[in-house]
Order: structure tokens, then sequence, then C-alpha cells
């Protein structure tokens, strides 16, 4: 792409097997001087000419001692069994400058046991920080400041702190902000970067006005200006496709005075728009505020088959004609290469890159007698789980998060994007991370990939809604409010959907399509996901035939928590028309989501 300084380049597909270089750059205390000759690899990765000493090459390896307690075994290239301290020498071998810590309050029910996901307390967090420390690697401490999983979707107020006024939480946040990152450096851990919050796109900790939300967000960083001046404060949001999002909470961090270095940003392909977008919402905030800027979540698929019988982000049945690399270890250098590239070409201020969870693999798989990958220890895998926490929730999430781990507890649903394969050997392109600083003897491919085929929505016959699967953008809708910026990532099936946002309370979206009708009877659905909803908002779809309305409505519960409208029958007469309607009202500043696969078939 065509970025603010130079293109971002762009790597073909393939994979293998190569050397690795013992030196590093300078960022970490064990390096040694880096050796920058090409390397010798069937992976072809274009060097990276702006990747300077200090830029971050970081890996989220938050599950790991999970995985371990589940019986998991990673292993180097030449296929020897490595120990707990020697994976993370591995990884600094491969170029990997920093490691990635999420940190949970009390991630515990009440008769503690865990809600899984890591098990990401201080305590496992400690003892990630003090073997990653001890082979080199600088630590970026990922506070959710929730019991369990903050993101877009949900940013939950962990338990000791339901009730707390806004003062009361924002000293128990400096609290225990201050008490962690002294515990982990106690531990041994070298923090470089601190997350106040992890993805505060729609709230905070609880809170989802912004002034309350930079109060937190200025208690959190006190804390960290209070532990040690040095280390950097980041503040980390999601979706940088949306329109003019980066710059309105840039906006705001600065209208309220909140005390940071970086503007971090998740940015998974699959989601979250083109490269040349985010390099450019990344370079406002740098050139607007002078802020460094990076990706601290990213990832890819190296295949699309499931390894765990806990279903998969990406997989066969989700990928379609525009997926943006393919599936396999070259596209996962394509994609880490580029989105480094996207982030340099911000320029000085472009300062790193964090993969996500690639360390987080199946517990346990199992091969039918040809070999073909099966599913026949799922069972055996949710009790492990269970017991250990390595998969993303336990069955005893529920008590602390009933609507989303309480009932969609499971294992990976990234183990087919990790760096690793299904039985713990290393991915060649977990050596992009040193490839893009040398570059590779491989030829460039000059094949284009064969897209992946398109499952997506397939209208019934006798369906007479027009573009119902918003696969051809908002083609056939009469729009008000709606679009399809975000469509990718609130899809239901296929890569198109109809996207809502309300950054003001009040608003009101419509999208409106006359269809012609013959006599029978019609059933009509419409899907629906979203969140951060409040009590006001009204989610309905009607259907009006010859003067007779017949309507329904939803709510949202929670990113790809699809819930189904339906209206019927509807009975129609004779030949005529109805006009359909979708509609969003009396908004939350916030509310998200979006309509999918809209049917209305004749019987």
């Amino acid at each position: 792409m065509k970025g603010r300084k130079s293109g971002v380049r762009r790597v073909a597909a393939f994979a293998a097997a190569a050397m690795v270089a013992t030196s590093l750059m300078s960022a970490c205390s064990k390096q040694k001087e880096l050796d920058l000759s090409v390397r010798s690899s069937d992976l072809y990765v274009e060097k990276n000419e702006a990747v300077g000493d200090n830029f971050v090459m970081g890996v989220d390896i938050s599950s790991y001692i999970a995985e371990l307690q589940s019986g998991v075994v990673y292993y180097d290239f030449e296929g020897n069994a490595l120990d707990e301290d020697g994976f993370y020498d591995l990884l600094y071998e491969c170029g990997v400058t920093h490691v990635r810590i999420r940190v949970w309050n009390d991630p515990y029910d009440s008769e503690g046991r865990s809600y899984g996901g890591g098990n990401n307390d201080v305590d496992t967090a400690c003892r990630i920080a003090k073997s990653a420390s001890e082979a080199g690697l600088k630590l970026i401490i990922d506070f959710h400041y929730s019991d369990f999983w903050a993101d877009p979707s949900k940013q939950m107020v962990p338990k000791a702190w339901e009730g707390m006024t806004l003062d009361e939480k924002g000293d128990a946040l400096y609290d225990f902000t201050l008490q962690s990152l002294e515990a982990i450096n106690k531990a041994g851990g070298d923090i470089d970067i601190v997350q106040i919050g992890n993805e505060t796109t729609n709230g905070f900790c609880g809170e989802s006005k912004w002034e309350n939300m930079a109060k937190l967000f200025s208690q959190g960083s006190k804390a960290v200006r209070d532990f040690d001046e040095d280390v950097r404060v980041a503040m980390h949001f999601a979706n940088p496709e949306r329109e003019n999002a980066y710059s309105y909470y840039a906006d705001q961090l600065d209208l309220y005075g909140v005390n940071y270095d970086i503007f971090a940003s998740s940015y998974y392909p699959y989601w979250h728009g083109t490269l040349e977008n985010l390099t450019e919402v990344l370079g406002c905030v740098a050139d607007t505020y002078g802020k460094q800027v990076m990706v601290v979540e990213s990832s890819w698929v190296y295949r699309l088959d499931d390894g765990d019988g806990s279903a998969n982000t990406i997989s066969d049945e989700t990928v379609g004609v525009d997926m943006p690399y393919v599936a396999n270890e070259q596209g996962q250098a394509d994609m880490i290469s580029d989105v480094i590239s996207a982030v340099t070409d911000v320029g000085d201020l472009g300062i790193g890159f964090c993969y996500w969870e690639p360390a987080w693999i199946p517990v346990q798989v199992a091969y039918d007698e040809d070999g073909t990958l099966i599913n026949s220890v799922k069972e055996e895998n949710r009790v492990i789980w269970n017991r250990c926490g390595s998969g993303w929730a336990s069955v005893f999430a529920g008590e602390y998060d009933p609507d989303d781990a309480g009932q969609y507890y499971g294992g990976s649903a990234v183990d087919n994007q990790a760096l690793f394969d299904y039985e713990g050997h290393p991915l060649e392109s977990l050596r992009t991370f040193l490839y893009v600083r040398t570059g590779t003897d491989a030829p460039e491919p000059t094949a284009t990939p064969t897209p992946m085929p398109d499952p997506g929505f397939v209208a019934s016959e006798g369906d007479v809604i027009t573009n119902g699967s918003f696969e051809s953008g908002l083609d056939g809708w009469d729009v008000d409010g709606f679009n399809t910026e975000d469509a990718a990532s609130n899809s239901r099936t296929g890569s198109g959907s109809m996207h809502f946002y309300s950054a003001t309370a009040g608003a009101t979206m419509t999208a409106t399509q006359t269809v012609q009708l013959e006599a029978g009877t019609y059933d009509f659905s419409a899907w629906l996901e979203g969140g951060d909803a409040g009590t006001s908002d009204v989610f309905k779809v009607t259907v009006e035939v010859d003067g007779q309305i017949y309507e329904g409505t939803g709510n949202v519960t929670g990113w790809q928590q699809w819930s189904e409208i339906t209206i019927s029958p509807i009975e129609v007469t004779g030949d005529t028309q109805a006009i359909v309607t979708v509609s969003v009202s009396g908004t939350t500043a916030g509310v998200w989501g979006a309509f999918d696969d809209i049917t209305m078939v004749k019987r």
C-alpha cells in the first residue's frame, strides 16, 4: 500500500524451515549486536529498513502457564522439548523483544475455581515475568481492571469494586496498579509498557461516560508514574476502521488531561479494515498529539481446521473470497510484515507490534488412521479446560459473566492462529520477528493465491428481500444512519452486514426497502448483534402490507452474539407491495451493532 512515508511491503504465500540468528536487537538487556545479514528461509520476507533498534517486537503469551499445566509440550526447531525457561529463550532467538501479559483482578469464583482464559491473576503475571526477563525480554503489562475479559463488548467492574463511588473506584484502581507492578518488579520483571485498560473502545471498568473513564485512566497512569517514571503508559483501543473513532478517543484523552505515552490499537486484518487506514488513523494521533503509536494485538491463521473441539474465530466456515491473506505460514509472515510496515509508515512515532497468543494451542489433538484431524477428544479437553483454565473460559466463569462466558465457555478459539503447530512445534512464521530486520533469500512468489470459497449467506427460494445479507453493501436499501464501514467485523455470514454506531444519545437510524408480493403466507427474519445498549434503545423491524403493520423487536447481548427477530405469519391476499423497515432508536451514546441475513420468504 501507499502509506505516509513509504509503501507497505507485501509478502506472498508459502512456508517451511530455516536457520535462526542468535543475535538480537539492543532493546533488551541480554541482547547482542544484531547480525543484519540476509537469512536463509523458504518464507519470503522483505527487510524493513524503517525498523529501528528500539522497535517493539512483542508476543502476548498470557495463556502459556495454563497450557503447561494442561500438559502441553513445546519444542524448538530441532524437535527438542523445551522446559519453561527454554520457551522464552526460543522467543528471544526468533527476534521477539517483549512479552505482553494480561492481568485480571480476581479471576476465580466464590469457591476459588478459575474462570479460565489463562488464570491471569498477578501471581501468574509474576511467574511469566520472571522467566521472560531472565531471557532478555521486556514486559508489556495489560491491566484489564476486571475479573475476566474486558473488550469493546464488555468492561465489567471487578467484584470487589462493585458498589464503589467513582472516587473509591479510582483509589482502588491506583492501589491495585501500584501493588501489582511492585510485585511483578520484585519477581524480576523488566517492565517497559503498562496498559491502562484493554480495548477501552466503549467503556472502562464499568464506566461509559468519558469524564468518568478519564478519571480512572488518570489514576492508573499516576500509579505507573509513581512506580517508575521511565515506564511508558499506553491507552488501548480497537476498531480503527470506524470513521473518526481514533481521533475522537485521542481528543477525549487530551480534553480530560490523561497522562500517557502510547496510543495502542488492536488490528486483526479479518475485521479491522485496510492497512492504509490503520496507518492514517494512527498517524493522525501521532501528528496531532505527539504520541507514540503501536499495534498491541494482531494475528492470522496458518490453517483453517480446528484442533481442540472448540470452534475457532476464523475457520473454513467463516472465511470468504475477501480473505486478506492465505491460510498458511507465509500468510502469517505476510500479515506480520505488513502490519509492522503500516506502523513504521507512521514515522518515528510508530514504535511497535505485538502478536496475540501465538502459543495458545490445543491441549490435546487427535487424528484418525489416515492422519486426518478429528475432535474426538473434545469431552476430555473440556475437563482439562475447566481444571487448568487453559480454555478461553471455564464453566465457572458463568458466575461473573453469565451472558457470555456462562453460555459459550470452551477452549481456544485461536489455536489455528498460533505460531506453534497443534503439537507444539514452532512454525517458521515465528521467525518473522527476526526476518523483518534481515530479509530472507526466498524468491518473492509471483502467483496470486486462490481465494477461499465464500460460504456466505444463501437466500432461500422465494425470498423477496434484495441484498438482505449486505454482500453488495447497502444496495437495494434506503438508509439513514446505517453503514457498511465495519461490515466484515460484524457479519453473521459472508463478509457484509448493515452496521450501526451512535456516538451521541437519542439518534435514530433507519433502513427501508419496498418489495413486491403475491398472494400467500410469508415468514420474515432478521439477525441482530451488538452491545453497549441502554434501557431506552429499541431495535425493531416492521413490515407494512396494505396498511397493516407487522412488528418484531430484539436486543443486543455482545459482539457476534446473534439473535433472530422473526415475524410470522404475514398473510397476503393478493398482488401488492410491502415496506420493510429496520430501525434503531432512542439510542444510548456508544451503542453499536449490526443487522444481517434479512429474509422474507413465501411458504
